[in-house]
């Protein structure tokens, strides 16, 4: 950390119009003028800031890679003073063992370069409904999003309905044309002109993130032989894993999501409601498949698969034609539907996996996520065993329950046929 954000988050007062102004949240990071300047680029116009504070965006847990804030912003404009809301996301520093993780993995890294450099590319051609949230200004361990509550947008069940979906994957074929088309303008791949953006640090094979892993994979097992199902190849099989992650070398691959849990996706109240992405922290250059699988299992469960998935499959492929098409600048190939389903059952391995894993923390009940506020509880759950809580969250959980059954059932389904599953290639 800089001199100077340590100096910002140690010296609450600020002085504004003269007056002394005491901030609420002493882990401010942000400076008088870094809020007027981003105040200047929310509004348009010229507006002066009376004051502003930072506090707790919600009671509840949000997410597990960021500490999330409301920075609530006073101004004065020709026609009287109003009152702005920005949504802020910081490292997390209130849990050491968290944000030592967090700082780790890279994930404010890898956002801090989508939105600053990767995010203007994509948008340049780009002529639809957003399919993110505006940042007005991004910092090393810091960023600023407009706050989308205010304009209606909120999360939802973390098992969607099909309306959901629809809207859900529409806004991820926007993200995956938004990049087919800036790269055919650019003429070359976003990955080599920022390849620090997609490193992978979700499934890492080394560090704490394979730590982690190897904490989750114990955790499959313990819960898959509570179930009385034969877990002996469910560690093979996990392994797997890593392969999926990577860049295709025979599928167009695009800027990916990479970590679509019900959480990373918000809606508003509109029919359709519209879907945008947040928490581009696990950025990826993947193909087409990656992330619409990955959402089918992460947000879906096995029954609306197994009904459908060609349905949802169809959307998706539909509105990244129609957005490709619709270009007059830049002429793009489309990728073959073939391709699309291929990429699917190669990649449908690796979902299975992600989920076994993700659901273990992101399906928590808010009593129960609440202890990973607590830096020694984060680190054993993270780090050393989780079994336990896992097992007991199962007991007390009805959905919870269910949704970790049904995920780990078919991984130990999938382990017995591991050598019939297509590679990811």
């Amino acid at each position: 950390m800089s001199k100077s954000d340590l100096e910002v988050r140690v010296a609450p007062e600020f002085l504004i119009g003269g007056q002394p102004y005491c901030n609420a949240n002493a882990q401010n990071l942000l400076t008088l003028q870094e809020v007027q300047a981003l105040v200047k680029r929310a509004t348009g116009g010229d507006a002066i800031v009376q004051k502003f504070y930072q506090r707790s965006y919600s009671d509840g847990k949000l997410g597990f890679l960021g500490s999330h804030q409301r920075l609530s912003v006073e101004i004065k404009t020709a026609s009287g003073k109003d009152i702005l809301s920005f949504f802020v996301k910081v490292v997390p520093y209130d849990v050491p063992s968290q944000a030592e993780y967090v700082l780790d993995k890279c994930v404010f890294l890898k956002e801090r370069i989508f939105y600053r450099d990767i995010f203007p590319q994509l948008y340049h051609e780009y002529k639809y409904e957003p399919w993110t949230a505006t940042c007005y200004l991004v910092k090393e361990h810091l960023l600023v999003f407009e706050d989308l509550a205010v304009k209606g947008f909120s999360i939802r069940d973390k098992l969607f309905s099909k309306e959901l979906m629809l809207s859900a994957l529409t806004a991820i074929a926007r993200l995956h044309a938004s990049s087919l088309l800036a790269e055919a303008r650019l003429g070359k791949p976003l990955k080599k002109m920022y390849p620090h953006a997609f490193v992978e640090n979700a499934f890492s094979e080394a560090g704490k993130t394979r730590t982690w892993f190897d904490v989750s994979v114990n955790a499959i097992v313990a819960v898959a032989e509570y179930l009385g199902l034969d877990a002996s190849l469910v560690s093979k099989a996990c392994e797997e894993v890593f392969a999926a992650v990577e860049m295709s070398s025979t599928k167009k691959n695009v800027v990916s999501h990479g970590d679509l849990w019900g959480n990373n996706l918000m809606f508003d109240n509109s029919v359709p409601p519209r879907c945008l992405l947040i928490d581009f922290q696990l950025l990826r250059y993947s193909p087409l498949a990656h992330d619409v699988i990955q959402l089918l299992y992460l947000c879906a469960d096995r029954d609306f698969r197994v009904t459908s998935e060609e349905a949802m499959l169809k959307h998706y492929y539909s509105v990244l034609c129609e957005t490709l098409n619709s270009s007059k600048s830049v002429t793009v190939e489309v990728p073959p539907w073939s391709e699309l389903v291929q990429g699917v059952e190669e990649q449908r391995l690796a979902a299975v996996i992600t989920a076994a894993a993700y659901f273990q923390s992101v399906l928590l009940d808010e009593t129960d996520a609440e202890m990973l506020n607590d830096s020694d509880n984060f680190h054993e759950f993270e780090f050393k065993n989780r079994n336990e809580v896992v097992l007991k969250c199962m007991k007390n959980d009805p959905v919870y329950n269910k949704r970790i059954t049904e995920v780990i059932t078919e991984l130990v389904e999938l382990s017995f046929r591991l050598d019939e599953l297509p590679k990811p290639t």
